[in-house]
């Protein structure tokens, strides 16, 4: 299901990009940058990072908000200039920039004729190699990678130096042993699951127990510094190790110390932009699109919901990255984080449920009609009550700020609502005006509603746990 909708979404990004076939507009970057200036922008989520691209490119309406009086005009010159440059403020940007820097520096003693023996006896090449795959977006992969990559080494290493010992040069005695090792290594890869572990191991022992038995066998002569045709297998892996080392700590200083992103700081502000966007999305009252006669998709599309669930897939994989960093302020609250991002996901469920029911009710009959006008004042309350709990909850994580003991709660205008409706149920018995089937859709509307109250109540008690509540020390003022 979610590959055929990813399909359509791009089916869809294409017809509306491109309905005249390809072009060379492109190359006419001065209308391009003249337009960014005139182009309409309300009603899109300004993201902190590039993991929140997906939630920017859905569906946008036009907000209500009005300008500022202070306001300045977007074609200005300065403002165009700032949006010409906004490339160069994307992580995925800086992210390129500095491994690139990073690797050229790394490589500059092998072109200097003064390092470069030194160079080629520590084979630099493995070091570059080690550091390109350590570099990852954020601190935590970074660590996790490095951490799997430099231990991996270590230990195919040693299985080298054994098998190598053991085996006394014979092809058939190495290629047993290469045999063993693959059916270890896929049982860390495929068993255990870790994956880079596993290829580390295997990648070390191939290439040592290889490269040992090539210079053996003459097949290279240029390594007389390893032993030649007598290779020192202990000599081999010792170069190739600190060749690693070397890549991964200089890998983990061009992650932390240049333009540092840390995945810690990803996940919240993912979760307080995903739970905005919730927030909007319940803002649009879906009872009331359906008595206005708009159509379903004024509610929530499957676009837009499929780009939800793919958000929150990759607060998933911050969350397992930011478990690796390491600060000074304490370990990382994993299982709080795991909580948030479970009742999160049961809110995105909640909010799948309402979309159902409200494609599957095409029409509304007059009995639903006139429940939904009756208690169009507490559906009203109760969709700006959720909204403004979803903005407490974003901010508090945003912040890292307590939130306040006394929260609105759900509940008393959710029963506000459910006394409402048994109020009309009453008065309306005599007319049979109404029937029970008619009741489904707003006892559906109540029942999310109350899954969404008990969602927010758990990650609030979250929230409490990892930043506290007010008191006096908190608000202290310095």
């Amino acid at each position: 299901m979610t590959m055929y909708l990813d399909v359509l979404d791009e089916l869809k990004l294409e017809i509306e990009e491109r309905p005249n076939g390809r072009t060379w507009n492109w190359l006419r970057f001065w209308r391009r940058i003249q337009d960014s200036g005139m182009s309409e922008e309300a009603g899109s989520i300004n993201t902190i990072d590039q993991e929140a691209d997906a939630l920017s490119s859905a569906p946008k309406r036009k907000s209500s908000i009005t300008e500022p009086r202070d306001y300045v005009p977007k074609n200005t010159h300065r403002y165009q200039l700032w949006k010409t440059f906004a490339i160069f403020r994307r992580d995925d940007t800086k992210f390129a920039i500095k491994v690139g820097a990073g690797a050229a520096l790394y490589a500059l003693p092998s072109f200097l004729s003064a390092t470069r023996p030194f160079y080629q006896r520590f084979r630099g090449e493995w070091g570059l190699l080690s550091y390109m795959l350590v570099c990852s977006m954020t601190i935590g992969a970074s660590n996790t990678t490095g951490y799997a990559r430099f231990l991996g080494t270590c230990i195919g290493a040693v299985c080298a130096i054994v098998a190598w010992e053991l085996s006394g040069e014979n092809p058939f005695a190495l290629a047993t042993f290469g045999w063993l090792m693959s059916l270890w290594t896929a049982y860390i890869i495929v068993a255990q699951g870790k994956g880079p572990m596993g290829r580390f191991i295997m990648l070390t022992y191939n290439l040592s127990a290889l490269y040992a038995y090539s210079l053996s066998v003459k097949d290279l002569d240029d390594d007389d510094d390893e032993g030649g045709i007598s290779p020192i297998i202990s000599d081999i892996t010792f170069h190739r190790t600190a060749a690693v080392l070397s890549g991964c700590v200089w890998g983990l200083i061009i992650t932390r110390f240049i333009w540092p992103i840390s995945a810690r700081q990803k996940l919240r502000d993912g979760l307080s932009v995903l739970w905005l966007r919730m927030g909007l999305i319940w803002k649009r009252r879906p009872m009331e699109c359906r008595l206005q006669g708009k159509t379903a998709n004024a509610y929530m599309d499957l676009q837009e919901e499929l780009h939800l669930h793919k958000f929150l897939a990759k607060l998933e994989k911050l969350r397992d990255s930011a478990a690796s960093e390491v600060s000074l302020r304490g370990p990382f609250a994993a299982a709080s984080y795991n909580r948030m991002l479970g009742s999160t996901g049961g809110m995105l469920d909640a909010l799948h449920a309402m979309n159902v029911m409200i494609l599957k009710e095409t029409n509304l009959s007059s009995g639903e009609a006139a429940i939904l006008r009756s208690t169009t004042s507490e559906r009203a309350q109760l969709s700006l009550r959720i909204t403004h709990l979803f903005q407490v909850i974003a901010s508090s994580i945003k912040l890292e700020y307590p939130l306040n003991d006394a929260l609105p709660s759900i509940d008393h205008t959710r029963d506000r609502l459910l006394a409402k409706v048994f109020s009309f149920r009453k008065e309306e018995k005599s007319g049979l005006i109404s029937s029970d089937e008619d009741f489904a859709l707003l006892y559906s509307y109540a029942l999310v509603t109350g899954q969404l109250a008990k969602a927010m109540k758990d990650i609030a008690s979250e929230l409490e746990i990892l930043f506290g509540v007010w008191d006096e020390d908190v608000l202290k003022l310095q």
